[in-house]
């Protein structure tokens, strides 16, 4: 517990340090659903459209819609860039041979990763309730134990494809590029940038395989009131079993 602790201490002091980090996971999210939202605004009347057979904005208005899914994004940027970028880095740097000389578990660096990237989406999240309750009156969580069970659902599944994308690419060059492309796909075609009812039948079925809109659904459920998303919970559940097992073999082999 005393490694783990200084481990994850040391993994925050070196978070704060990095600008791309913090820029991209806190700033990136909060500078879109400012974006959004003010396009799209803040109008009672929107929450009833329908186009596809589905309701454009899940029967909130766009400011209470892109709130919620923008929350959502916190977690895949942090999955799919901080992760596996850091891991990349450290492997590059011969951090990760110096730990495994060191007796340090392989778990205890990951455990301390994945608390900063709780920490993270906290105060994300709150500040990007903050602001959208500030600039467009828009609402707070009606189920606050929901939308922590679905973020929690969210890190495990994200935190073990980033720990699967640091195991399969070797420098960090690789990681960011990819974390990146991986990221602006799955953003595009998951509800979090157009909503996935005015997207092609092709796109709305990719997209429902894919971990971002099963994140974006469960967090808006809680966040509306709808009632937790089960279905949508045990996806992420999936994501996290099938992507983590392989992930940490063969990180403990690295």
């Amino acid at each position: 517990m005393h490694g783990y602790l200084a481990m994850s201490r040391t993994e925050f002091r070196l978070f704060r340090r990095e600008p791309f980090s913090v820029v991209f996971v806190l700033a990136f999210p909060l500078m879109m659903m400012v974006l959004l939202a003010a396009v799209f605004g803040n109008n009672q009347a929107k929450a009833g459209e329908i186009q596809n057979g589905m309701l454009v904005w899940r029967g909130v208005t766009p400011a209470n819609y892109y709130t919620a899914a923008s929350v959502a994004v916190i977690v895949a940027a942090i999955g799919l860039m901080t992760l596996p970028i850091t891991l990349t880095s450290y492997r590059e740097r011969g951090i990760l041979r110096r730990f495994r000389a060191s007796s340090v578990p392989p778990w205890i660096l990951v455990s301390a990763l994945l608390t900063v990237a709780l920490a993270t989406f906290v105060a994300g999240t709150l500040v990007m309730a903050l602001v959208a309750r500030l600039a467009y009156h828009a609402m707070l969580p009606k189920d606050f134990l929901g939308v922590a069970v679905a973020l929690l659902a969210g890190t495990a599944a994200f935190g073990a494809i980033g720990l699967l994308l640091a195991t399969l690419l070797r420098t960090s060059r690789s990681a960011q590029g990819i974390g990146l492309m991986l990221f602006f796909a799955l953003w595009l075609i998951s509800g979090t940038a157009p909503p996935r009812a005015v997207l092609p039948t092709g796109l709305r079925d990719v997209g429902s395989a894919l971990p971002l809109t099963h994140l974006v659904t469960a967090v808006q459920n809680a966040w509306f009131g709808f009632g937790w998303a089960g279905a949508d919970l045990a996806v992420l559940a999936a994501y996290a079993i099938a992507a983590g097992l392989p992930a940490l073999w063969l990180f403990s082999r690295d």
